[in-house]
């Protein structure tokens, strides 16, 4: 099962066509779940770095600054992942089948 994708696509049963495609991506490689966790880091980061900016300095636009450069490097990257490192022709059931086959 290893394969270089980070990401598979969620498809909704009972839709067909393009319309199949749910809205979102799973992670089924450790990089993808490290993406999401920088995504969350990056944001709770940039947050708690505003807040103790604001408290303690006043620097409101040294805060909102910080913040947004966190939030614009960690949604870039995971952006980047989804859109290079996702799987088009499988989705994550796919993934999961294949897990079970090899578990048993």
């Amino acid at each position: 099962m290893t394969t270089g994708y980070w990401f598979a696509r969620n498809i909704r049963v009972g839709h067909q066509g393009y319309d199949r495609y749910g809205k979102g991506v799973m992670p089924v490689a450790w990089q993808g779940q490290a993406v999401i966790a920088g995504f969350v880091l990056a944001m709770v980061g940039g947050g708690l770095s505003m807040l103790l900016i604001v408290l303690y300095t006043k620097l409101f636009p040294l805060g909102i600054a910080l913040f947004a450069i966190l939030a614009i490097a960690g949604g870039g990257t995971f952006i980047w992942a989804v859109a290079k490192k996702s799987d088009p022709n499988k989705s994550i059931a796919d993934y999961r089948a294949e897990r079970q086959k090899i578990s048993r």
